[in-house]
């Protein structure tokens, strides 16, 4: 059974504007838990008790192949399971796959797929659920976000005994972060794309109990699950919400018991009393692209892209996005999720010095087009760039349906300067292969340069960390330079949790494993 991919264009908004805390990497946690795991108090886990959780509103239709929303994902994820997971040291680790390895030529990795898992309607899982699920994922007419992560990469699924084989175009050390991709989650082989509300099929740990759209979800915790003994709560109460306000007014009623699993802006949560919750910070590997088109007068100049870049105050966007709470950017795609980031590398901050060296007295005239999610975003650059007499900037706020249009003249692809957030992925070559590799699907700023292209191929096939330090070093100091997308700050993202609620942190998914709630 084999499948090739190929470099179709999936839907826009739903592969680059998710916005998911499944692939949060912890950063630093500062709460008032004793034991470290979310919640008070340092007790051995109590089991049962019902969470009641919520989220904003996924809309009508819930398919793992193709779910799109952060509170979709939470949905989806608290039934079905993937290959693997990316822990809070943002390593790989097994999920329903057990083990893997790589064939001498490293091109194929053989997956050892767990034994004894059933589905939650007593089908057993084996590899040909796997291979299907793959196959549905890189089908030339799918729908689904992940194709993307796997297009130029994954060649062919097999199954082989207990495992899986999945063979590749070219050599890719971090193999096993893609099988902990959004929308991999493992279905039946007989699976109907779209008939997931049908049956809520999954391995995960909890069911189904009710579902009405519009309103909420409700989990029983699954007792066939493969590790039950670790799930100590009984069930999940999930209501949908219309928007991130009105999640937090659920907490601050009591109506739920935190604020996890979907970003909220800062200046939503800063009327919570913090000391009333358990409160800890995560950052992701995502960031707010601000992409400038280096075909396309002015910005086929690099010094105008350098002194946009040197223009911006970095800390003053943190501040005001992510209420101090994150790290500034540096014009690479290596956030601190990431354990190889570039060295060596001059800091851009506000240097109305480091803009006159560049520009003189020239005039630059341009229009930020973005999304309506992220235009407050795109406001506070061209408030800071009016500060100087170089540049005169204008914001064209579009729908989402809008900016991620399909087709060849979607704007996010084609407008001259564009911000886009990029979820968080598990690999920085992901970032790379969707963002700057020429002729890229996703290239919004056109940028071609062939010894990038080479280095990242090199990351890709190497695993000695020296040598894999020294690439990135060369490759942030060629994103750096030439500055086709400026990246300002990587924001940290907070969890509200109540008192009585343990939650360990989850960096790829919200895993319900280990959590518990005081009885």
């Amino acid at each position: 059974m084999t499948t090739t991919t190929t470099r179709r264009r999936p839907r826009m908004l739903a592969a680059v504007a998710l916005v998911t805390a499944a692939a949060l990497a912890l950063s630093a946690c500062a709460g008032s838990s004793d034991d470290g795991d979310g919640g008070s108090g340092s007790g051995e886990p109590v089991a049962g008790g019902i969470l009641r959780s919520g989220v904003v509103d996924p809309g009508a239709e819930l398919d793992p192949l193709t779910v799109a929303s952060p509170g979709g994902t939470m949905v989806v994820d608290t039934v079905a399971e993937r290959l693997v997971r990316v822990d809070a040291d943002h390593q790989a680790t097994p999920a329903l796959a057990t083990a893997w390895s790589v064939s001498d030529d490293n091109l194929t990795w053989t997956v050892d797929i767990r034994q004894g898992v059933t589905f939650n309607d007593g089908t057993p899982l084996t590899p040909a659920d796997v291979v299907a699920t793959y196959d549905r994922i890189l089908a030339p007419d799918s729908t689904s976000p992940a194709q993307g992560s796997f297009a130029g990469i994954l060649t062919s699924v097999e199954a082989d005994g207990d495992a899986v084989d999945f063979t590749l175009a070219k050599p890719f050390s971090d193999f096993p972060f893609l099988l902990a991709t959004n929308n991999t989650q493992i279905l039946p082989a007989d699976y109907e794309p779209g008939t997931w509300q049908d049956s809520f099929v999954g391995t995960g740990p909890f069911t189904v109990k009710s579902y009405q759209a519009g309103q909420g979800i409700t989990f029983v915790k699954n007792p066939t699950y493969w590790n039950a003994e670790e799930i100590y709560l009984d069930g999940i109460t999930t209501n949908f919400y219309k928007d991130q306000q009105a999640r937090v007014l659920a907490l601050q009623s009591g109506e739920i018991d935190g604020l996890y699993g979907e970003p909220v802006a800062a200046n939503l949560t800063s009327a919570l009393d913090a000391s009333q919750y358990t409160v800890d910070s995560t950052a992701p590997s995502g960031f707010y692209a601000f992409t400038l088109r280096v075909d396309h007068a002015p910005f086929t100049d690099v010094k105008v892209r350098q002194a946009i870049a040197w223009a911006l105050d970095r800390k003053a966007i943190i501040a005001s996005v992510y209420g101090d709470e994150g790290e500034v950017g540096n014009d690479t795609i290596y956030g601190p999720a990431f354990t190889t980031r570039p060295s060596g590398l001059d800091q851009r901050e506000a240097s109305a010095d480091e803009v006159e060296k560049l520009l003189g007295d020239q005039k630059i005239s341009f229009t930020i087009t973005t999304s309506s999610t992220d235009e407050s975003q795109a406001l506070l650059i061209q408030q800071q760039l009016k500060k100087y007499p170089n540049f005169e900037v204008t914001v064209d706020s579009q729908s989402g349906d809008q900016y991620f249009s399909e087709g060849d003249s979607s704007p996010w692809l084609t407008a001259d300067a564009t911000l886009t957030y990029w979820a968080s992925r598990p690999s920085p070559s992901q970032f790379y292969d969707f963002i700057y590799r020429t002729d890229a699907i996703w290239n919004a700023s056109h940028y071609s340069s062939p010894e990038a292209d080479r280095l990242s191929d090199e990351y890709d096939a190497t695993v000695d960390p020296d040598r894999r330090q020294t690439i990135v070093d060369e490759l942030g100091a060629i994103q750096h330079d030439d500055v086709p997308v400026i990246v300002t700050s990587y924001g940290n993202t907070r969890r509200y949790l109540s008192k009585k609620l343990h939650l360990p942190v989850s960096p790829d998914v919200v895993d319900y494993t280990g959590a518990w709630l005081d009885q």
